[in-house]
C-alpha cells in the first residue's frame, strides 16, 4: 500500500478481511526489527543450525508466546 493513499477507504479493505492473528502478523511484518528477526531465523532453518530455543525465544521477544517467568 502506497503512503500517497493512507487515508483512502480502499486501500484497508483487505485489512477488514483478517482475523486477529492475521492482523497483527501483517502489523508485525512491516517491522524492520521483526524481519531482521526472521530473516536470521530463516537463514539458521537453511543452514540446519535451527534450534527449538531459537524458535521459543524469536516467539516470545515478539509476542507470538507467552513470557516464562525468570
Amino acid at each position: 500500500m502506497s503512503r500517497a493513499y493512507w487515508r483512502s477507504p480502499e486501500a484497508y479493505k483487505k485489512l477488514q478481511t483478517f482475523d486477529g492473528p492475521g492482523f497483527a502478523f501483517q502489523f508485525l511484518s512491516r517491522n524492520p526489527e521483526f524481519a531482521r528477526d526472521r530473516k536470521k531465523l530463516q537463514q539458521m532453518d537453511r543452514d540446519g543450525a535451527l534450534e527449538p530455543a531459537e524458535v521459543n525465544a524469536f516467539a516470545r521477544r515478539w509476542g507470538l508466546l507467552p513470557r516464562t517467568e525468570d
